[in-house]
């Protein structure tokens, strides 16, 4: 019954003509069927919230994204800014957006069926105990992040990409833990500060955003919803007022200035870069057009298939090809090239000169759109949500909740929780899951793992 009131939202769409109402019911659709998804793993796992499940964490991350930040997109193209109306309402756009979340809700509709389709065999015990406490944490994310540095000049240097997410998870995970114990905290506190202002000098935002939404759910994981929210709330309000401004003055000191770590930081003590109106001009900036990739994914709807036919395949077979290693098939295309390439002929990506180096890459519900409509995103989500119930399921049976869920899911699969074009979703599911395996090997060798004889 539920796999029908999934699509409740999408079916009500058809029967409405404004795009402003349709926009909303579509909109608020993704907000309900999240919700109600949640509501069925709560009854199923006697009435208690698992915030790592990928109902909550995994889900919450892609739909979040995908389908609740076009918002504020939303709000721009109706002439607001914040809560103020600056111009006159962009109705053309506003029917490309209404018709696009249409899309949307309809993914994620097909994404929880899929999600819900698999039965994976039940087990009251996991198939290995851990030998882990929870000092250990710091000493795996140490190692993580030598043996990644290890693997960068080798034909398997993607495996550094898993390391350092496995790394960053296991430091909070660390942080979570000393929490509880005075004798840590002060440790865990330095490391998880080190990690952010890494992730802070990168100059990429998923790198502190990521590392604060997961300690946040360690937190309401272990205290709850009242208590933790109260200081995780605001933490993320005063994250998100100060870091498009920040973020902007580091990539201008560090991508475009070449300047290190230590002027980059002393740079950020101009007072220019806190003043009030630049605050909230970067932040509407940010808000309506880098928060959300809804506009991007308008031009592709624009294009396909009036100006260009669906790809039918094609797109899939870049995906496929993605799976050779290249020192196996040295002649194959670079799957960053395909993508972006579709990136631009589709109008999403405009590139000023041959030499601009402007980066831009299709999301999943871009690329299954492009395929073949509504039947390839029918197909694409409907696998899609599947097999994230289906390596969630895998990992917690062998390795339980806390390290096989917690941990190892968001390090190997941590793809299904942001999307990606098809070559990179393939190839960085695909060897997630023989990583599964090879993880177990290696934990089993160093004695941090033992089967489970009494199951």
């Amino acid at each position: 019954m539920y796999y029908i009131l999934f699509f409740l939202p999408f079916v009500a769409t058809h029967f409405i003509s404004d795009p402003i109402t349709s926009y909303v019911v579509s909109w608020f659709g993704s907000i309900l069927i999240m919700v109600y998804s949640i509501y069925l793993d709560y009854k199923k796992n006697g009435e208690k919230l698992r915030f790592f499940s990928p109902l909550i964490l995994s889900q919450g991350l892609f739909w979040g994204y995908t389908a609740i930040t076009t918002i504020f997109y939303f709000l721009d193209q109706l002439g607001y800014e914040f809560f103020e109306r600056i111009s006159f309402p962009n109705i053309p756009e506003i029917e490309n957006l209404a018709k696009t979340q249409k899309y949307i809700v309809f993914a994620h509709a097909c994404y929880l069926t899929g999600y819900f389709l698999y039965k994976g065999r039940k087990t009251e015990k996991q198939e290995y105990l851990l030998n882990i406490e929870p000092a250990d944490y710091i000493k795996l994310s140490i190692g993580a992040i030598i043996i990644g540095l290890l693997f960068l000049k080798t034909p398997f240097s993607q495996l550094t990409s898993y390391l350092n997410i496995f790394s960053t998870i296991c430091a909070v995970k660390y942080f979570g833990y000393s929490l509880n114990n005075r004798r840590l905290i002060f440790k865990g506190f330095l490391y998880f500060a080190g990690i952010l202002i890494i992730g802070f000098l990168s100059g990429m935002k998923e790198s502190t955003l990521f590392p604060l939404i997961y300690l946040g759910v360690i937190l309401y994981d272990k205290y709850g919803i009242p208590r933790t929210s109260l200081v995780f709330v605001p933490l993320i309000a005063i994250y998100f007022y100060f870091i498009p401004t920040l973020n902007g003055a580091v990539r201008d000191s560090v991508w475009y200035g070449n300047k290190g770590a230590v002027e980059t930081l002393s740079s950020l003590n101009n007072p220019n870069i806190f003043n009030v109106e630049k605050i909230k001009s970067n932040n509407w900036v940010f808000l309506s057009t880098r928060f959300s990739e809804v506009s991007m994914l308008n031009r592709y709807i624009e294009s396909v298939p009036k100006y260009r036919p669906y790809y039918g395949l094609e797109i899939y077979k870049y995906g496929i090809s993605s799976l050779v290693p290249r020192f196996l098939w040295p002649g194959k295309l670079s799957p960053d090239a395909t993508a972006q390439k579709r990136a631009v002929d589709n109008g999403a990506l405009v590139l000023n000169s041959p030499y601009d180096s402007t980066s831009a890459k299709p999301q999943t519900i871009a690329d299954a759109y492009m395929s073949y409509g509504y039947i390839s995103i029918f197909i694409t989500f409907l696998i899609y949500g599947f097999l994230v119930n289906y390596f969630a399921a895998l990992l917690e049976r062998k390795l339980g909740y806390e390290f096989g869920l917690s941990i190892l899911f968001y390090s190997l699969f941590s793809v299904l929780s942001k999307g990606g074009c098809f070559e990179n979703l393939f190839n960085t599911t695909f060897y997630g899951f023989v990583l599964v395996y090879i993880a177990i090997h290696i934990l089993k060798r160093v004695n941090l793992i033992e089967p489970n004889f009494n199951q």
